[in-house]
């Protein structure tokens, strides 16, 4: 029968090589959970960081398409007056201002990058106000005073400067992209050595207190077993 008292509990479960094998061992993979979980951790910041990165390159590119559609919205109702032609104009403007947004909140944490898109902004508001100037002017002088607008404007270049700003925002985040990754890649290669080494510990640590029970002669129970002679 066995015995439930704290005694023969102890007796039982709690000898010593029974605890010089669990202890340790214990502490060396609470250990290693640790340094795992610090280490996974860092990995997911990193990784939200590289999709964080990737947002913000591709916000630059869908507002310089933004633009472009509300460009050649606007441009086709100059050339036919027909004022269907201003709703993908109307909606890229919308879809422009969600998108500024967005892009805003996606560098908010690089100083660098707030000023280029403030300059962004700038732009975009000058030639937003282009695009609805001229079609004020069609308004109420007539096409060929909205076309002497528009080579006005043309002359001016500002979406030229315009896509040399977003390359330079883009490029950038690239750079970002490339040392975020590499963060990523060192976070991967460190969670494989922590699990190598809680591996090696553990077995290391396990192999020391069998040899250590060995020689006392404690390899199967709690009491030094007696050399015959």
């Amino acid at each position: 029968m066995v015995d439930l008292s704290w005694r023969g509990l102890r007796s039982t479960y709690l000898t010593t090589p029974v605890l010089l094998r669990s202890i340790p061992v214990g502490i060396v993979i609470a250990a290693g959970v640790v340094a795992t979980s610090w280490t996974h951790m860092l990995l997911s910041d990193h990784q939200d960081l590289v999709v964080h990165t990737y947002k913000a390159i591709d916000t630059t590119k869908d507002v310089l398409i933004g633009l472009d559609d509300a460009e050649t919205g606007q441009r086709g109702y100059l050339l036919s007056g027909d004022r269907r032609y201003l709703d993908p104009y109307d909606k890229a403007l919308t879809r422009l201002s969600d998108l500024r947004g967005t892009l805003k909140a996606h560098i908010s944490d690089n100083a660098e990058q707030i000023t280029r898109v403030a300059t962004l902004n700038g732009m975009i508001d000058d030639k937003l106000g282009e695009l609805r100037q001229a079609i004020e002017v069609h308004d109420t002088n007539g096409f060929e005073a909205a076309r002497k607008q528009e080579i006005s404007m043309m002359e001016r270049a500002t979406m030229d400067g315009i896509r040399r700003v977003i390359g330079s925002i883009t490029e950038s985040e690239k750079a970002l992209l490339s040392a975020r990754q590499s963060e990523v890649d060192r976070d991967e290669t460190r969670i494989r050595i922590v699990a190598i080494f809680v591996g090696l510990a553990s077995f290391l640590t396990r192999a020391a207190i069998e040899l250590y029970l060995a020689r006392r002669g404690m390899g199967g129970g709690g009491v030094p077993q007696r050399r015959k002679y």
